[in-house]
């Protein structure tokens, strides 16, 4: 987990790593950066997520009609992303901030929910710090940690599955969650950049895979029908891949290598679309950056 301390000594926490700036301390990251002497900014997850959206034609039209149309409820969260400035999204999102709508920062879309630690209460007990989110449990010292840990799994199971009954499940995930345990910063890198030099490309497809530099690592030269075979199937499947990311960030779904529509199935939601609010929250101030740790 990192965690990423604001100013004012807020402390938001990240299941993968955080754009960092010069006030992050780093030397705990391992995060391999995307490619050498890459900024802050590029290396984390959430930069990708925003920029495989950014490609998205659809969700650019949804931005460009203030955020209408069939992905108006992702640009509820991600707001207008078509500002070339991450880090302004990242900081403080894609909405206006009239006080209308809630206004989603773009790490408030990805960072986990605190919940508060489980502790020792001194005596004498103060009951009334404790609300209905709290137990309070007479649990025996012993040396028999086992025994101790599997008693509290049987006492907090029946009231935990009461809880579940009476309010559904907990909402302890962020509202995206980035679906791949391990996300390569070099391959979505990788990826991104081949499709965004295919929609600035005019020419032959041979000529989009030299500059991209795949001819160098396949053996051969032009003209050969195996070495081109090999190129133009290399070509294809790193555009299929930002084809299929592109689309299933628009499910806010990120890096998703999955082809639902060729598969015929549905995606999992994301957290943030299963959850029912009776009222939209007025929008709150920026926080601002301060450091993170590792932790």
């Amino acid at each position: 987990m990192y965690e990423k301390m604001l100013f004012g000594r807020k402390i938001m926490y990240f299941r993968h790593a955080p754009p960092f700036t010069n006030l992050d301390d780093v030397s705990a990251r391992d995060t391999q950066p995307p490619f050498d002497n890459a900024p802050g900014y590029q290396c984390s997850v959430f930069y990708y997520w925003w920029a495989f959206l950014r490609e998205s034609e659809p969700y650019r039209l949804c931005c460009e009609n203030g955020g209408t149309g069939p992905l108006a409820s992702l640009y509820a969260y991600f707001g207008d992303v078509r500002p070339d400035d991450f880090m302004q999204w990242w900081r403080f999102g894609g909405h206006k901030r009239d006080g209308q709508n809630k206004a989603y920062s773009g790490r408030s879309l990805f960072c986990e929910p605190v919940r508060p630690p489980i502790k020792a209460l001194q005596a004498p007990i103060d009951t009334s710090a404790l609300d209905d989110k709290c137990v309070l449990l007479s649990v025996p010292i012993s040396n028999d940690l086992a025994r101790m840990t599997a008693e509290f799994q049987q006492l907090m199971r029946p009231i935990v599955e009461e809880r579940m009954r009476e309010y559904g499940e907990p909402q302890d995930k962020a509202l995206f969650v980035v679906t791949s345990p391990n996300p390569s910063l070099k391959s979505l890198h990788k990826i991104l950049t081949a499709w965004q030099a295919k929609q600035r490309h005019t020419g032959k497809q041979y000529d989009l895979a030299v500059s991209l530099g795949i001819t160098d690592r396949i053996d051969g030269e032009r003209g050969d029908p195996d070495h081109e075979r090999s190129v133009y199937t290399t070509l294809k499947r790193l555009l299929t891949k930002a084809e299929v990311l592109i689309k299933n960030a628009e499910r806010g779904r990120f890096p998703d290598h999955t082809d639902y529509d060729k598969k015929g199935q549905s995606p999992e939601l994301p957290s943030a679309f299963k959850r029912v609010t009776k009222t939209q929250p007025a929008a709150s101030a920026p926080d601002n950056d301060a450091g993170s740790l590792l932790i």
